[in-house]
């Protein structure tokens, strides 16, 4: 299991986001955004990886992405992301007594997302939903590790992409240029919902 922080360790990140944007957002001079508010950023996080394929597997790892947004006005926006929620591996996988796969899963997906944003009591601070389409990519491969009871099934590669709905919710802390998130995202496909938490850091043009 390959993680880069666990659940509370996001959410006393997201405790500290908001702290410090506090602080800093009373001194902080206002800027003017560019016309149509765009942006660019990248995260990182912890992702949940599946696939209900393989015995419900599921495994944690670091994922990350790269988005691409705009906000023309201050409570609607659209982004533009690819998100890599990482490439697990479990071993002696039981999928029937006596049966155990080898089994390593990757997915990656292509979204577009619309973005409704809440107002708070500080400027600087965004409470945010979003909700799109996501093109994922899922590969899984698996190796049979008890060769008396694997018969004619000794492993399998597969390879699959399927469009389904995303959804998400966050807190954005904004300082001049910059922006700092706090987010959670998730791929609904039934059996294997790729999900992430995670921080991402964001450049206002």
């Amino acid at each position: 299991m390959h993680q880069l922080f666990s659940r509370a360790a996001w959410r006393n990140a997201s405790i500290s986001l908001v702290a410090g944007a506090a602080i800093i957002g009373a001194s902080a001079p206002a800027r003017a955004d560019a016309p149509l508010g765009l942006y660019v950023g990248g995260g990182v996080g912890e992702a949940h990886v599946r696939d209900g394929s393989v015995s419900g597997f599921v495994e944690n790892h670091t994922g990350w992405k790269a988005l691409l947004g705009v906000r023309p006005i201050p409570f609607l926006g659209a982004e533009l992301e690819y998100a890599d929620f990482g490439h697990p591996a479990a071993s002696g996988v039981v999928v029937a007594p006596g049966l155990a796969y080898n089994v390593d899963v990757s997915q990656k997906a292509t979204s577009v997302f619309g973005l409704l944003y809440m107002p708070l009591p500080l400027p600087i601070l965004d409470l945010y939903a979003k909700a799109g389409m996501s093109r994922l990519q899922s590969e899984v491969n698996t190796t049979c590790v008890t060769p008396s009871t694997c018969g004619a099934n000794p492993g399998l590669h597969s390879q699959s992409t399927d469009t389904r709905v995303a959804y998400g919710a966050g807190l954005q802390a904004k300082v001049f240029s910059l922006a700092v998130r706090a987010e959670y995202e998730r791929v609904d496909l039934s059996g294997g919902s790729p999900d992430m938490y995670s921080l991402s850091v964001l450049w206002n043009f």
